[in-house]
């Protein structure tokens, strides 16, 4: 399953990074003259549970929508045939398409993407072959999407315990519920709102989905595809919403309750998909402190002044540790100087003249992005921790910003991923007392100071 193409990226005038450009950045302008409701299709990823799917065919059938829907089932390899053919009669008055992904492992985001490539609808609803919408789901959905075009929606999703007759309503997860409490129906909340995004209950807008890529096709075994998603949706400039009222159940408990008779069992499996997602989603609160990743949570660019270019390498050596000190951090450095020191320290890439090429090129290799870009453009020292601590601040306000200090000298700019997605390039000012290094250093005594004081720890 090939990966979806950006439909549109971010231009010029974003400073010196040249490949700010790449990558689905920009969101589109989503205007329509239809009349009458959008046309929806609902992709229903299948697996061995022909049980469960005629339950969701049946909770279609039911739906109170005005206008018809596609419905999509598709099929990751099963053994077992879904009870509905290619070309049968839909729930929403269309020929159901039925499609087939083979068996090479858990699949589930590239089956829903292969269910999204043969959709018609201007509308998206992801449902699971076990998860039955109640009669006014298609309808909240898109009334939903029609006031925020620009979101992707997460419905609510209550379980029954299918092991009793009659089955018991066990509601919805409380850590979920919680969740829209705390957040607002994740209006307010943080960049980990991801978290509260499930893939069984999912709904957007075709442009939306295509501007993200889809799903993350590569990701094999069970979870996490969601929260990526839903991570690149953040990254991307649009927002996450619950819509309390669109409603589905799902046919058995949730995954926490259906893992405590073996919490061994359940440990290995959530390790899986925390590992898995991990190089995918920079977050510190999905990284473990002190591992390397391909992509950083943090890319600095530092392309020394005119003024700059006659110290050698005790300036930018304490600089370039002051910055990998902050934590999760890439740095690319535009110097003429021979630099053994970083030599085989992957996260500083040397450059003789501008980057480029070798950006785009890592961005085709992985849709993974840094969350902040930065430009040093004073050598300061940075205590640990504040590049980190100054980059969170700046995401919270919702722009990009340059740091400055006391003496209004500016020190760098950090661009946030999301601001520059939604266009909010304009710059805010933020204060920090960072010192600037003004002379050349001798590298012998620093070394030997910072040795000592850690001997001492």
């Amino acid at each position: 399953m090939a990966a979806f193409a950006a439909v549109g990226v971010g231009g010029g005038g974003l400073g010196l990074y040249p490949d700010l450009a790449g990558g689905p950045r920009v969101t589109p302008e989503l205007v329509s003259d239809r009349q009458g409701p959008p046309a929806v299709s609902v992709i229903i990823a299948y697996f061995n549970d022909p049980e469960g799917l005629d339950a969701v065919l049946g909770g279609l059938r039911q739906q109170t929508y005005p206008g018809s829907f596609q419905v999509i089932v598709t099929d990751d390899g099963s053994t077992i045939p879904p009870p509905v053919v290619h070309g049968a009669e839909g729930p929403g008055g269309t020929e159901v398409v039925v499609v087939h992904q083979a068996d090479r492992g858990f699949r589930l985001a590239a089956a829903r993407n292969l269910g999204a490539q043969v959709a018609t609808g201007e509308v998206l609803v992801f449902l699971d072959g076990d998860t039955v919408p109640c009669p006014g789901y298609l309808s909240a959905v898109t009334e939903a999407l029609e006031t925020a075009p620009k979101s992707v929606v997460v419905g609510t999703r209550t379980h029954l315990d299918m092991d009793v007759e009659p089955p018991r309503d066990l509601g919805e997860p409380g850590w979920l519920a919680e969740a829209w409490l705390t957040t607002d129906h994740l209006r307010g909340g943080d960049e980990t709102n991801f978290r509260f995004m499930i893939g069984a209950v999912l709904s957007c807008r075709r442009e939306v989905f295509e501007t993200i890529g889809g799903f993350d096709g590569s990701i094999v075994g069970y979870g996490g595809e969601d929260w990526e998603f839903a991570w690149q949706a953040h990254l991307g400039g649009f927002d996450l919403r619950h819509e309390p009222q669109a409603v589905a159940t799902h046919r058995g408990a949730d995954w926490g309750a259906r893992n405590r008779a073996d919490p061994v069992e359940a440990i290995l499996q959530k390790n899986a998909e925390t590992t898995r997602l991990s190089p995918k989603i920079t977050h510190p609160t999905m990284r473990a402190a002190g591992v390397l990743h391909a992509v950083p949570d943090i890319h600095v660019l530092w392309i020394p002044g005119d003024g700059e270019r006659r110290w050698r390498a005790g300036v930018t050596a304490v600089v370039l540790t002051s910055l990998l000190a902050a934590g999760d951090v890439r740095v690319q450095l535009v110097t003429q100087e021979n630099l053994d020191l970083f030599e085989a320290d992957p996260r500083v890439e040397i450059h003789h003249d501008l980057p480029g090429a070798g950006n785009r090129a890592q961005a085709g290799r992985s849709r993974a992005r840094p969350r902040f870009r930065v430009e040093l453009l004073a050598p300061c020292q940075i205590p640990a921790g504040g590049l980190q601590s100054v980059c969170e601040q700046i995401a919270t306000s919702g722009s990009c910003a340059d740091v400055v200090n006391a003496r209004g000298k500016l020190l760098c700019r950090v661009r946030p991923e999301r601001a520059v997605a939604q266009g909010r390039t304009g710059l805010n000012r933020v204060v920090r007392a960072w010192s600037v290094i003004q002379e050349d250093i001798s590298l012998e005594d620093e070394f030997r100071r910072s040795g000592l004081a850690r001997l001492k720890q």
